[in-house]
C-alpha cells in the first residue's frame, strides 16, 4: 500500500537497481528483523548478568553505557522501521544509515559487553546482508572488511588484556571474518542475478501492459460486438458495440466492462439468447459456431462463437455480433456499386459498335450505289454486331448460376481436343503435356472448356510462331492438381497484375475485356483458382502462365 509513487534514486554505494518495489518490501522486512536483534540485545544485556555464576570486574560506567546503547540501538530500530512506511523516497540513504548504525551499535556493545563480548560474533550478519543485497561490490566488501576488522581488533584487545583463550578467540574470529567475506560476496551475486531478473521481469511487465492497452483499444474501436465469457457463463470482456446490440442497460455495461467482468450471463434478460447458444456450443463439444438469433428487442443477429482453449483459468468463449442489417445493408450498397460499374462499363463497350454501325449506315445512303463499298460496310456492320452480341452474352454468362452437381470427369480427352483444334494452322506451335492420362477433375465440362477456350485463345494472339511457344500442361497423377497454359509473348506488368481478372480490362482494341474476368468467376464456382504466375523466372526462356489450381479433394 506505500508502493514508491516514482522510480527510486540510488546512490554511489547503491545503485537504482536495486531498489524497486520488491526491494523495499525486503528492506522492510529486514527493519523488522533489525527491531528483533536490537531486543533480543536489550534482553541479553539485562539478564545474562543475572545468570552468571560468579560475576565479573566490570566498571559500573561501562555496563551502564552497553545499556544506554542498546535503548538506543531500539529506538532507532524502530525509527527505521517506521520510516520506511512513512518515506517511500530516499531508500538508499536508508540502507547506508542502517549498515552504519548497526556497525556502530554492534561495535560499542561489543567492547562493553565484558566478557561475554566474544558471542558478538555473529550479529554482524545483518549489516554485512544489507550491503550485499543493496550495495555495489565496494560497499560489500568494505563492510566485511571493517567487521572482519572489528572482531579482529576485539580479540587482540582481549590477548592484551590476558583474558583466557584470547590466542583461540583470535583464531575464530579470523574465521568469522573469511565467512563473512565469502558470505557478502555470494550474497551481493544473488543480488545481481535477482536485479538483472527484476529489470527483465519490469519490461515485460511494461510490454504486457502496452499490448493489453493496444488489445483493449483495438476491442473498444470494432464496429463488431465483442464478448468474452468464462466456463460459468460470466463475462469477462465487453465493447461498447456489444452493449450496443444487446441494450444492455448502462449499469451493467459498467459491471461487465470496468468491474472485473463479474457478471454473469443469466442477470442480464437481454444477453439470453447467447447465453443458450454459448451452452449449446459447450455441450455438443463444438468449437466454433455461427448461428442468427433475435434479441428481445427484436434485433436479428449473427453470432460466431469460438472457444479459447489453453487459457489461465481454464476454457473460454468468444463472442462476436454482427447486425444482420447492417450486413445486409452493406451487401446492398456492394451489389448496387457493382452493378453500377458493370452497367456503366457495358454502356461504354456498347456505346463504341453502336456509332460505328450508325456511321457505316450513314455512309451506305452515300454509296448506295458503289457495291464494293457497301459489301465492305455491311462487314463492318456485321463485325460490330458480332462484338455487341459477344459483349451480351458475356454479361449473361455472369449471371448464370453454377451447375447444381459437379462430378468428376477425365481432363485429358478435352486437353487433346483443344489441342488439336487450336494447332492449326501452324501445328507444332503448342505443346502437350499430360501427367496422367486417367487423372480426374471434379469441374464443370462446359465451363472448363469455356475456361480454357479463352487462356488458348489469348496465349494464341500474344505468343510467337516458334515451336511450342504455347505450353498446355495437367499435372497431378490420380487427381489433377493444375492445369497450366504459357506462352512466350510479353509480360504482363506487375502493376496491372492486380486487375489482371477485373471485368472490362484488356490492352487489345478487339477484345471486350470480359474473358479473364468470366474464368476467373467459372473456376471459383467450381472450388477452383485462377491465377498468373511467371515460370523460369530471370532467365532468358522466361515465360508467363496462367494456372488453374484445383483445392485438394475436389
Amino acid at each position: 500500500m506505500f508502493a514508491p509513487a516514482a522510480a527510486p534514486s540510488g546512490s554511489a554505494f547503491v545503485p537504482s537497481s536495486r531498489l524497486g518495489r520488491e526491494r523495499l518490501r525486503t528492506y522492510r522486512v529486514l527493519a523488522a528483523a533489525r527491531v528483533l536483534m536490537s531486543l533480543m540485545l536489550l534482553g541479553w544485556l539485562v539478564l545474562l548478568p543475572m545468570m552468571q555464576a560468579a560475576p565479573h570486574a566490570e566498571k559500573p560506567a561501562i555496563a551502564t553505557l552497553g545499556y544506554g546503547v542498546a535503548l538506543l540501538y531500539v529506538a532507532l530500530t524502530v525509527a527505521s522501521l517506521w520510516w520506511s512506511f512513512v518515506r517511500t523516497q530516499g531508500l538508499a540513504w536508508q540502507v547506508l544509515i542502517a549498515i552504519a548504525v548497526d556497525l556502530l551499535a554492534f561495535t560499542t556493545l561489543q567492547f562493553t559487553a565484558g566478557y561475554p563480548a566474544r558471542e558478538f560474533a555473529l550479529i554482524y550478519a545483518l549489516p554485512v546482508l544489507a550491503a550485499g543485497i543493496y550495495g555495489t561490490l565496494s560497499l560489500t566488501l568494505f563492510v566485511a572488511a571493517l567487521v572482519t576488522m572489528i572482531l579482529l581488533g576485539s580479540a587482540g584487545f582481549a590477548m592484551l588484556g590476558g583474558a583466557a583463550e584470547a590466542e583461540q578467540r583470535l583464531l575464530n574470529a579470523a574465521f568469522v571474518g573469511i565467512a563473512y567475506f565469502a558470505v557478502a560476496v555470494l550474497t551481493w551475486q544473488l543480488s545481481q542475478r535477482l536485479a538483472r531478473q527484476e529489470a527483465r521481469a519490469a519490461a515485460s511487465e511494461s510490454v504486457a501492459r502496452r499490448q493489453m492497452a493496444l488489445n483493449q483499444r483495438v476491442i473498444e474501436a470494432q464496429r463488431d460486438g465483442v464478448m468474452v465469457v468464462d466456463r460459468h457463463m460470466v463475462l469477462e470482456a465487453l465493447n461498447p458495440a456489444a452493449q450496443q446490440l444487446l441494450d444492455l442497460p448502462w449499469s451493467d455495461a459498467v459491471t461487465a466492462r470496468w468491474l472485473g467482468g463479474r457478471k454473469a450471463l443469466r442477470d442480464l434478460p437481454v444477453a439470453e439468447v447467447v447465453r443458450k447458444e454459448v451452452e449449446r456450443m459447450a455441450i455438443d463439444g463444438e468449437e466454433a459456431l455461427e448461428v442468427k438469433v433475435r434479441t428481445p428487442a427484436g434485433r436479428k443477429l449473427l453470432l460466431r462463437l469460438s472457444t479459447l482453449d489453453n487459457l489461465p483459468g481454464g476454457v473460454g468463449y468468444l463472442i462476436v455480433l454482427q447486425d444482420l442489417r447492417e450486413i445486409d445493408a452493406r451487401i446492398q450498397q456492394e451489389k448496387l456499386a457493382a452493378m453500377g460499374r458493370l452497367v456503366a462499363s457495358v454502356a461504354h463497350e456498347i456505346r463504341n459498335p453502336l456509332g460505328a454501325i450508325g456511321q457505316a449506315n450513314q455512309l451506305a445512303r452515300e454509296f448506295a450505289g458503289d457495291a464494293a463499298q457497301l459489301e465492305r460496310l455491311h462487314h463492318l456492320i456485321g463485325q460490330n454486331v458480332e462484338r455487341i452480341n459477344r459483349t451480351v452474352e458475356d454479361v449473361l454468362e455472369l449471371g448464370r448460376t453454377a451447375p447444381r452437381e459437379i462430378g468428376l470427369m477425365l481432363c485429358a480427352p478435352l486437353m487433346r481436343e483443344l489441342h488439336a483444334e487450336f494447332d492449326q494452322p501452324d501445328q507444332g506451335r503448342i505443346g502437350l503435356f499430360i501427367q496422367d492420362d486417367a487423372a480426374q477433375i471434379r469441374f464443370d465440362a462446359l465451363h472448363l472448356r469455356r475456361v480454357l477456350v479463352n487462356l488458348l485463345s489469348n496465349a494464341r494472339r500474344y505468343a510467337s510462331n516458334q515451336p511450342r511457344a504455347i505450353e498446355m500442361r495437367q499435372l497431378g497423377a490420380g487427381q489433377v492438381r493444375e492445369i497450366q497454359v504459357s506462352n512466350d509473348g510479353p509480360l504482363i506488368d506487375a502493376e496491372l497484375r492486380a486487375q489482371l481478372f477485373e471485368p472490362f480490362r484488356t490492352t487489345s482494341s478487339r477484345g471486350v475485356g470480359l474473358g479473364l474476368y468470366i474464368s476467373h468467376e467459372l473456376c471459383l464456382r467450381n472450388g477452383a483458382r485462377l491465377l498468373y504466375r511467371l515460370e523460369r523466372e530471370g532467365t532468358p526462356q522466361e515465360r508467363g502462365s496462367f494456372v488453374i489450381q484445383i483445392a485438394p479433394g475436389s
